[in-house]
C-alpha cells in the first residue's frame, strides 16, 4: 500500500512539474515561441530588426525620458508633448521600414506580446523578442 502510495505521489509531481515548464511557452497569450512570427520566414524578420535597431533603441530611450519627464513634481506639458510627436514619427519610420521589408503592415514596433489586463499592458508570450501573431 505504501509503495502505490510513493509511485502515484511520483506520478502526480512529475505531471505537475510537466505542466509547470509547459505553460511557460503556451501561457500568457503564448503559444508562438518558436514558430515564424506570424508565416514570414525568420530571417526576413531578422533582417527588419536588425535595419531597425537603432529606430528602436532610440524610441526607446525617448519613452523613458517622457517617463522621467511625467515623474517630476511638475511636469512639462510642452515637452511631454514634443517627445511623443518624436516617438510617433519614429514608429511611423519604423511601420515604413516593415512595409518594404515585405512584413505584414499594422503589427507592433518590434515589441512583443499581446494588450492584456488593462489598457497599454502587455504580457510577455514566449515570443522571442518578436511580435506575437494568433
Amino acid at each position: 500500500m505504501k509503495k502505490m502510495s510513493v509511485v502515484i505521489i511520483a506520478l502526480s509531481l512529475a505531471v505537475s512539474m510537466f505542466g509547470v515548464a509547459n505553460a511557460g511557452n503556451r501561457g500568457m497569450g503564448g503559444g508562438c515561441g518558436n514558430c515564424a512570427q506570424g508565416g514570414v520566414p525568420s530571417d526576413q524578420f531578422r533582417k527588419f530588426q536588425a535595419d531597425t535597431i537603432d529606430l528602436r533603441q532610440e524610441m526607446m530611450l525617448k519613452r523613458f525620458e517622457m517617463q522621467r519627464e511625467n515623474l517630476k513634481a511638475t511636469p512639462d506639458s510642452a515637452k511631454i508633448a514634443a517627445l511623443q510627436a518624436y516617438i510617433k514619427d519614429i514608429q511611423l519610420k519604423i511601420q515604413d521600414i516593415r512595409s518594404q521589408s515585405g512584413l505584414p503592415v499594422g503589427k507592433s514596433d518590434g515589441e512583443c506580446g499581446q494588450r492584456m489586463g488593462g489598457v497599454g499592458k502587455r504580457g510577455m508570450g514566449g515570443c522571442n523578442n518578436g511580435p506575437c501573431v494568433q
